[in-house]
This record gives C-alpha cells, sequence and structure tokens, in this order.
C-alpha cells in the first residue's frame, strides 16, 4: 500500500530536494490521456516548477517521503554516528554503489555516505593525497541533499548545517 499525503504537506520528492505537495486533482497530461489523480509538488528550492506524481502510481509515490520532525532528525543523525560504509578500492563499483545511494536520496544512507567519503578525505589528505574527482563530486552530491532536507527541517539556512552535523556528532 503506497502512502497517501495531504495538500499543504512538505515532502521529499527523490533527489528533487523538500517539495510542497501543493495540490491533489485531476487532471491530463495531454489530450490523448483520461483525467487522472496527481499531486502537484512545488519545489522549494524551485517554485516556477511543477512535479506531477499520479496517486496510482506506487513506483512513483514510493519516491516521495515525510520530512523527519527535528526530533526524528536528531535521532537519526546519531544513529548514524558509528555507522560506517566501507571504502570499496575498486573504483567503479564504489562509484555504482555512491551513485545508487544518491538515487535512493535516504537521509540516513547519503549521511553515512558522507561520513564514508569524509573519514577517506581525511586519511589521503593526511597522506599529503587528495580524493579523487569523482569522490568529490558524490560528497558535494550527498551533502547537497542532505543541506536541503536539513535546513528545511530545522529552519535554518544551508551553510549552518555542515556545523550542526558536527556538533550533532562530535559534541
Amino acid at each position: 500500500m503506497t502512502e497517501s499525503y495531504r495538500k499543504g504537506e512538505y515532502v521529499r520528492y527523490s533527489c528533487n530536494g523538500v517539495c510542497l505537495v501543493d495540490d491533489i486533482r485531476m487532471t491530463s497530461l495531454s489530450r490523448k490521456d483520461s483525467p487522472k489523480e496527481f499531486y502537484i509538488l512545488k519545489p522549494v528550492s524551485n517554485p516556477s516548477s511543477t512535479i506531477f506524481v499520479p496517486t496510482g502510481s506506487p513506483a512513483l509515490v514510493a519516491k516521495m517521503a515525510r520530512l523527519p520532525t527535528r526530533e526524528e532528525l536528531d535521532q537519526l543523525i546519531l544513529s548514524t554516528k558509528d555507522e560506517h560504509l566501507p571504502w570499496v578500492d575498486d573504483r567503479k563499483v564504489r562509484l555504482a554503489n555512491f551513485q545508487a545511494i544518491i538515487k535512493a536520496c535516504n537521509l540516513r544512507e547519503l549521511l553515512c555516505l558522507i561520513s564514508c567519503i569524509y573519514q577517506r578525505k581525511q586519511a589521503l589528505l593526511r597522506a599529503g593525497k587528495k580524493l579523487g574527482v569523482s569522490d568529490e563530486t558524490i560528497l558535494q552530491r550527498a551533502e547537497d541533499l542532505v543541506e536541503d532536507q536539513v535546513a528545511f527541517v530545522l529552519q535554518v539556512k544551508g551553510d549552518q548545517v555542515k556545523t550542526y552535523l558536527r556538533e550533532k556528532l562530535h559534541p
């Protein structure tokens, strides 16, 4: 059974970030189609954009998720403190794994991904080396996705998220 959402509720939709459920209505996306019920989503980061999610499509509705409360967010952050993703030496396999996490856009997995890459980056820096460009790109994308959700839940500016996470994970 798929989750149902209400008009006026904020959700995360896939990697589009935080969205407002602006409306739930019957509409046709083309003249050929018969009207279907859709969630009409407005991304907070781009309110001029509109995402139509058919309520009758379990696969597309499954890409929607409720945002955690502040308390749930804190618990989630703390629960990832000692959870580590293993570093995979094979670059292609590692990037495929990382991209799957990015695509799923699960906050817990994203936090673990950031921690994994950050730890590797610190180890490389201590050895006088740099993180590879593809890993750096994945890290930036994961940080952006986490920042979007966490900043919205906490009602803070995006640049305050890293400080908040550091304070929670390393008091």
